[in-house]
C-alpha cells in the first residue's frame, strides 16, 4: 500500500475515474442530441451559441485561476493569519463573478453583432434562433465564474470528489434538459438543460465544502499584496492560455488543404487521444498541485523534487503504455465508435492512421501538464508561458516542413514534435525556478 500510495498521489485515482465518466456521459449527451435534432440547423445555432461564452469564460476567468490561486491561498492559508487565505478567495471568487456578470451584460445588449463573427453563414429563422439561445446562455458563464474559483478552494483543500464530479453533473444537467424538455421546448431544452447543468456544477461545490473553514460568500479586499500578486500572475497565463485552440486552429487551416475529410479526420483522433492525457496527465497534475505548492510555500525543497520526480516517472509510464494501446487498439476503437453508415472503411482508416501518430505524443503533452502546475506552485507563470509558444512555434515549423511529404500525417507528428519540444522547455524553465528557490520561498515573487 506504501508502494501505491508514493506513486498513485492522492486523489489522482478519484479524480480520473470521474474525468473518465464524464467522458461517457458527454458521449451519452451526443448521442442523445444527433437522434434528437441530427445534424441540421438547429443544433448548429445550438453549439454556436456556446463559442464566445465559453471563450470569455476561458480566457477571463478560468486561464487566471489556473496558475496562481492555489499557491498564493495555500502559503496566505499556513501563515500566522489563516483568515487571510480565505479573505484572498472570496475576493478574487467576487472579482471573477463580477467580471463575467460584466461580461454577460455587455454580450446579452450585442448578441445580435456577436453573428458577424461566429456565425456569418447563419441568416432569418437560424440567426434568430442563435441570438436567442446565445442569450439563454449567458446565464452559464456567471454560474461556472462562481464554481470555478470555489474548484480551486476543493482543490487546495484536496477534496477531490466534489471537484472531479462537478463535469460529470454538468453534463447530466444538459441531458436531463434535453430529455425532459426537448418535445414542448425544441432547442430550446438542451439550453434549459445547461442551465439546469451550470446551477448543478456550482451546488455540487457548495456542498463539497461544507465543513471547510472556508465559509463561502462574498467579499471585496482588493488593495493586498496577494490580489496584487494574484493579477501579475494571471496575466502571463491568460496570454498563454489560447495556445491550444490557435494550434488547432493551424491544423484545420491546413487539413483543410488536404484530401476530403481530413478536417474530420483530425478532430476524431484528437478526441481518442486526449482521453489518456486527461485521465493520466491531467487528472495527475491536479491531484498533486496542492501538494507541491504546500512543499514550496514550506519551503520543502527535498519533498517537493521527491513529489516531482515520482510523478514524473508515473505519468510516464502509465501514459507510455497507453499510447501503445491507442496505436495498436486505435482502428478497432475508432471503427467500433465511429463506424458505419456514411462512416465508411476508408473514413476509418484515415482516422486511425491520424490517430496512431497521435499517440506519439501522449506521454509528452501528459508530463508538461505535471511540468506546467510544478512550475505555478513555485509561484511563476512567465516561463510556462514562454515555453507554451515555444512548443507553438516547434510545431507550426515542423507542419510546414513535412505536410509536402506526408501529408495529413505530418499534423499529429509535428504535434508530437512540439510537445516534445515544450516539455524540454519547461523542464529548463522549472530548472532555472529551482536554482532560485530561496529568493522566492522569501517572498520575491517573479512573473
Amino acid at each position: 500500500m506504501r508502494f501505491i500510495r508514493r506513486f498513485l498521489p492522492e486523489g489522482a485515482a478519484v479524480l480520473s475515474v470521474l474525468i473518465f465518466g464524464s467522458y461517457v456521459l458527454g458521449l451519452v449527451r451526443d448521442r442523445i442530441f444527433a437522434r434528437t435534432f441530427g445534424a441540421g440547423t438547429e443544433l448548429d445555432a445550438y453549439n454556436a451559441a456556446f463559442v464566445l461564452p465559453e471563450l470569455l469564460l476561458d480566457v477571463l476567468v478560468e486561464a487566471g485561476l489556473a496558475a496562481p490561486f492555489i499557491p498564493i491561498f495555500l502559503r496566505l492559508r499556513a501563515s500566522a493569519d489563516a483568515e487571510e487565505g480565505y479573505r484572498f478567495a472570496r475576493t478574487i471568487l467576487t472579482g471573477a463573478v463580477a467580471v463575467m456578470g460584466i461580461a454577460a451584460v455587455l454580450m446579452f445588449v450585442f448578441a445580435e453583432a456577436t453573428t458577424g463573427f461566429i456565425a456569418p453563414g447563419f441568416s432569418g429563422e437560424q440567426r434568430e434562433l442563435y441570438v436567442s439561445l446565445f442569450r439563454v446562455m449567458l446565464v452559464t458563464p456567471i454560474l461556472f465564474a462562481a464554481s470555478l474559483t470555489l474548484g480551486q478552494v476543493l482543490l487546495a483543500e484536496q477534496r477531490f470528489f466534489w471537484y472531479g464530479i462537478a463535469p460529470l453533473l454538468y453534463n447530466g444537467g444538459i441531458i436531463i434538459g434535453t430529455v425532459v424538455f426537448s418535445d414542448s421546448l425544441g432547442i430550446y431544452g438542451p439550453a434549459m438543460g445547461a442551465v439546469i447543468g451550470a446551477t448543478i456544477h456550482l451546488g455540487s461545490r457548495f456542498i463539497g465544502l461544507r465543513g471547510s473553514r472556508f465559509g463561502v460568500r462574498l467579499g471585496w479586499e482588493a488593495r493586498t499584496s496577494s490580489v496584487r500578486e494574484f493579477v501579475r500572475l494571471m496575466l502571463p497565463k491568460m496570454v498563454s492560455h489560447p495556445v491550444e485552440p490557435m494550434t488547432f486552429l493551424f491544423f484545420t487551416s491546413v487539413a483543410s488543404g488536404l484530401a476530403a475529410g481530413s478536417v474530420t479526420a483530425v478532430s476524431f483522433a484528437r478526441n481518442f487521444q486526449s482521453v489518456p492525457v486527461s485521465l493520466v496527465g491531467v487528472a495527475f497534475a491536479l491531484a498533486i498541485f496542492p501538494a507541491l505548492s504546500t512543499a514550496h510555500a514550506t519551503g520543502d525543497r527535498r519533498g517537493f523534487l521527491l513529489l516531482l520526480r515520482t510523478n514524473l516517472v508515473t505519468i510516464g509510464l502509465l501514459t507510455s503504455v497507453a499510447a501503445i494501446g491507442l496505436f495498436v487498439a486505435g482502428e478497432l476503437a475508432i471503427r467500433v465508435l465511429l463506424g458505419g453508415d456514411a462512416f465508411d472503411e476508408a473514413d476509418v482508416a484515415l482516422t486511425a492512421t491520424v490517430l496512431g501518430a497521435f499517440a506519439l505524443s501522449v506521454p509528452f503533452e501528459s508530463l508538461a501538464h505535471l511540468l506546467s502546475r510544478a512550475i505555478y506552485a513555485t509561484r511563476h507563470t512567465l516561463l510556462q508561458v514562454l515555453a507554451s509558444l515555444g512548443g507553438l512555434g516547434i510545431t507550426v515549423a515542423a507542419t510546414i516542413t513535412f505536410v509536402p511529404a506526408l501529408g495529413i500525417v505530418a499534423i499529429p507528428l509535428s504535434f508530437a514534435i512540439g510537445q516534445a519540444g515544450k516539455v524540454v522547455l519547461l523542464a529548463l524553465a522549472l530548472a532555472v525556478r529551482l536554482r532560485g528557490w530561496r529568493a522566492v520561498t522569501a517572498g520575491d515573487v517573479a512573473v
